[in-house]
Formats: structure tokens, sequence, C-alpha cells
């Protein structure tokens, strides 16, 4: 090999390496009150998802019908986690599937193994062109306690952070975005019982963007502190309302939906579509109170 060509060659490779893990932690766009908590953060540089961070599936959701989520549709690469929506396939559809209703699409998730509470999440990322939901969002405080979850008595929290649509049927939903929180009374299940709703005021916001979703990446974040949550997109603050009821850490969530009762299906051309997130990245909030403990468990006789 020539000279020229051997620094030609090594210039690319560094180019092309992955971030090392003693490189110095992303600042805060919000400053320094904040620190980086890596544990909840993946710039998604890989070839595979890290599963000491995250499940490629939701332990406690298979998803809404007339779709499910796939392990086989979660994917890393090209520095990216691409989350895909696809058609099944006549083959892949059996008689349990066909029976309770989830056979249509596949769809995908993941689910963040640690829960949080106040900080400042963002996700860097760009939606499918097709008409499927793809979200950022933050949940489940009783993923470790069926105790609670499946019982009376309590509330499960939910806050989204985002949710839009890349190619929506209804002109009316074109290039708007979503920002809601949730308090569900438990028993809480997802998709099937979730229908009693505590109802919270200034609890959705929506806008519409001056921009494509599916044409580039844009940031989407949330500053969650005792006193207020707030949105940001692209830096700028787009949304903000008193923090009333979220004080108890939850998981982070990136999916792709199909939402027949509020976009509708997609257009099976369309398909396969994916949302790509280049990156996750979370700093925990400095001296904040320590977040709300969730019940005892209760004793066994």
């Amino acid at each position: 090999m020539n000279r020229s060509l051997f620094w030609i060659s090594l210039a690319l490779l560094l180019l092309c390496a992955p971030a090392r893990a003693d490189e110095p932690a992303p600042p805060c766009p919000l400053g320094g009150e904040y620190e980086f908590a890596s544990e909840m953060s993946d710039e998604f540089n890989g070839d595979a998802l890290d599963l000491d961070k995250w499940w490629d599936f939701n332990p406690a959701w298979r998803g809404r019908k007339p779709a499910l989520f796939s392990r086989e549709n979660v994917k890393v690469s090209d520095g990216a986690l691409q989350l895909t929506a696809s058609l099944m396939k006549p083959e892949e559809v059996d008689v349990e599937m066909k029976a309770r209703g989830y056979d249509k699409f596949w769809k995908a998730i993941v689910k963040s193994r640690q829960k949080m509470a106040y900080g400042y999440y963002e996700a860097r990322c760009k939606s499918m062109k097709a008409c499927v939901c793809n979200a950022f969002w933050l949940y489940d405080p009783f993923s470790d306690r069926p105790d609670i979850k499946y019982v009376e008595g309590e509330f499960s929290e939910e806050i989204d952070i985002l949710e839009y649509c890349g190619k929506p049927h209804a002109e009316s939903q074109n290039r708007v975005y979503w920002a809601t929180i949730h308090r569900y009374a438990t028993p809480y299940l997802e998709s099937i019982v979730n229908k009693k709703k505590f109802k919270t005021p200034n609890y959705s916001f929506k806008t519409k963007m001056d921009f494509d979703f599916w044409a580039d990446y844009h940031t989407f974040a949330l500053a969650w502190t005792p006193d207020a949550l707030r949105w940001y997109v692209d830096g700028k603050e787009v949304f903000a309302r008193e923090n009333d009821f979220f004080h108890r850490p939850l998981h982070i969530m990136l999916d792709c939906e199909i939402m027949d009762d509020w976009f509708g299906e997609p257009d099976p051309e369309d398909l396969p579509a994916t949302f790509s997130i280049d990156y996750v990245r979370v700093w925990k909030l400095k001296n904040a109170p320590e977040p709300e403990p969730l019940p005892p468990a209760p004793k066994k006789n």
C-alpha cells in the first residue's frame, strides 16, 4: 500500500469509528443544573441494540390490534435505532393471531430497563413516511409491581414527549406534533384495561410544524422537574404545564404504532417504513428531591 492510500484509509477509519467510552459527556442544552445519565442514554452507534439498557419488546404489552410488536423489526444500523412497521405475510398469521385480531401488521418498540424521574430527556429522530404513529415517551412506574398495577387503588402515569404521524390520511393531522400526559386508574393493562382516566388540566398540546417529520432529523425533548413539565422541539420550548402528579420514576419508550382509532391504518404500499432515532440523551436534575416511593409490597401470609 502506498503512503497516500494508507493515510486516506486511516482517516476514513477514524471518521467511521464509534465514539469512545471515555469521551466527554455531551453538555445538557439547559445548562449546569443537569448531569449526564449514561445509563439512560444511547448513541446507537453499534450494530446491535444494547440489551443491557433496552428491551427490544415490551414485557407487559403486545400492542394494539391489528398489529403486534416484533423483535425482528427492531434494528440498530447506520448510527441509528431503526423501528420498522411492516405487513404480515399470510403464512405468518396463525390461527391464534387471527382469532385475537393481531393479524395485519408488525410494528416495533423498545423499553429502557431502568427508570428515572426528574431530568432532561432528548431524542433526535426522523419519522417514517407512512400512516403510523411514531412516539418517544415515558411510562410504567409499576413495571415490576403487579401487586399495584393490576389491582385497584393507584394511578399509572405516562408522559408523551413526542407523537407524530409522517403520512396521515387527514390533512388536518399532517405535520402535527403532539405532547400529552396521562394518568390512568389501576388496574392498568395497556390498551385493554385503561379506560378509567384521571382528568388532569392542560393535559395535551398540539401544533402544526413547518417541516415534514419524515424529511430530516429533529430533536424533541422534555424537562421534567418537581414543579413543571416543559416540552422542546429543536431547542425551542413549545409547551409547559405544572407538574401536579408526575413524581415517580418512569421507563423510556420508543415505538411505532398502528393507531386505527386515531390516524387509521397505513396504506400497504407505504410499508415497510422505518422510524429512525439517531440518539437518546438523558441528563439527571442535580439536587432534585428523591422521587416519590412506591407503596410497600403487601406482606405474605
